[in-house]
């Protein structure tokens, strides 16, 4: 089974606590009794009202915002009958085709209630916080990250979160400097695989069969895991590899400047306490000759095949930026995508590479394998064809008269067909000499056997079935 890290998806899934009724606040017209978030994980999520007036309530709006995620939202009961005292609730799809909300997400949320007299009461603010439902969660924290956990995986979480600590020090400070700033990043730690697929959309089909998906940034500020090693045998590079890319996000990435898959995967690999297996799948590609085309790395491995050499490659273009070039300029590399640069005119800004292949050339060069843009050897024969040609109406005019092999052949040939075309027309002329003979003697015969002719106008040859007959 081969094992992956999965790259920066807008992932995560649906799964909420319900929140306990809180006291109404009133007014003199208006009373909250209850509001409460059922959680229907992992397809919906339910906020209900109980509600009461001293005039019918005409309208209910649901106002919500999600930390993090810079915007407010609205939604609205699908059928409300305006009455004093009511009940009704808005439906918020969780994971759908239309909508997604991550697991781990904090909500902030409120009703605004109005009434046919025309005045509007809004319920004070309520939190509410989104995990899956049924389990024991539990969590170790610091001022940076918060992991949360459930069943016997104390010590597990605990070391999750000491590599988030070292991994914030030594990429996020100490490569790009950097601050996070939507804190604590949330890390959701699964028991296996099966339970944290219901928390992330789009699995499915035979690559995700294929392959395990051991760690996934969902946000930047919320991380899904899985406690197993992902081609590496310290099982904390799973964390470090997904904070790497909430670092890389942070460092790298702007309005306008994205980071290619390579960047990314690469520097989350670089983030990583070891690059595991990836190093050797990336060895034995580079043995084969068989690196992936740079120009191919903008976009992840589709194929379960593919992901191991993917990654390895990553990593080793990433590191040998670093490791040849040095950390700052890396950092400024980074930074300059940040501002709005593509990533290849960045090469050529920090690093002053021409363009992609140069640097594909000098990487080449550097595991003793031949520049891909080099020049390409004339063939040694004539290139087999996978159908027949046709040869040209008219040849082009080269100024010499030698006849080719293939010239003489093409006369032979048109000389046999005309004399299978002569032969032809002498058999039909010889069928139709018999055939007349033929008709001439029956009609011989006929004549001497019939009846002398009459002498009047109405005489005619006799008929007959020969190919003359009328």
């Amino acid at each position: 089974m081969i094992r992956k890290l999965a790259g920066p998806l807008f992932v995560a899934f649906v799964a909420v606590l319900s929140i306990a009724p809180f006291p109404g606040h009133a007014s003199a017209q208006t009373v909250v009794e209850s509001s409460t978030v059922e959680n229907g994980y992992p397809k919906t999520l339910t906020f209900k009202l109980t509600a009461r007036a001293d005039s019918d309530i005409t309208d209910v709006t649901l106002e919500y915002s999600i930390k993090g995620r810079g915007t407010s939202a609205l939604g609205k009961p699908k059928e409300l009958t305006p009455a004093r005292n009511l009940s009704t609730e808005v439906e918020l799809q969780a994971n759908s085709g239309q909508a997604y909300i991550p697991v781990g997400s904090e909500f902030t949320f409120r009703w605004k209630i109005e009434t046919t007299d025309g005045k509007t009461y809004t319920s004070p603010d309520q939190q509410f916080f989104y995990l899956p439902p049924d389990k024991d969660w539990q969590s170790v924290s610091n001022d940076f990250m918060t992991v949360y956990y459930h069943g016997d995986r104390a010590t597990l979480a605990s070391a999750y979160l000491k590599a988030g600590e070292e991994t914030y020090e030594r990429i996020g400070k100490g490569l790009y400097n950097v601050t996070l700033t939507t804190l604590p990043v949330k890390v959701i730690l699964f028991a296996n695989e099966q339970e944290s697929d219901l928390a992330r959309p789009g699995t499915g089909g035979s690559f995700d069969a294929a392959v395990t998906t051991c760690g996934t940034k969902v946000t930047n500020d919320i991380l899904l895991l899985i406690p197993v090693p992902c081609g590496s045998t310290d099982r904390t590079d799973t964390l470090r590899h997904e904070l790497g890319h909430i670092l890389n996000e942070t460092a790298g990435e702007g309005a306008l400047g994205k980071l290619p898959s390579w960047l990314d995967e690469g520097a989350a690999v670089y983030a990583q306490s070891s690059p595991g297996d990836y190093q050797a799948a990336f060895e034995a590609a580079v043995r084969a000759n068989r690196l992936i085309p740079f120009n191919q790395m903008g976009n992840p491995a589709t194929t379960a095949s593919q992901v191991g050499v993917f990654y390895g490659q990553s990593y080793s273009m990433v590191n040998y930026l670093i490791e040849n070039k040095g950390e700052a300029t890396f950092g400024e590399f980074m930074s300059t995508i940040k501002r709005g640069s593509r990533f290849d005119d960045a090469l050529k800004s920090v690093y002053s590479f021409a363009d992609l292949s140069a640097f594909e050339d000098e990487f080449r060069a550097s595991f003793n394998l031949a520049p891909l843009a080099g020049p390409t050897a004339a063939p040694t024969q004539r290139p087999q064809q996978s159908q027949p040609t046709v040869a040209p109406t008219a040849p082009p005019s080269t100024g010499v008269s030698s006849a080719t092999d293939d010239d003489r052949s093409l006369g032979r040939g048109t000389f046999i067909i005309v004399g299978v075309a002569v032969l032809f027309a002498l058999a039909a002329v010889f069928a139709y000499l018999l055939a007349l003979m033929a008709a001439n003697s029956r009609l011989q015969a006929a004549q001497r056997a019939a009846p002398p002719p009459r002498n009047d106008d109405d005489w005619r040859p006799p008929q007959n079935d020969g190919p003359f007959g009328g």
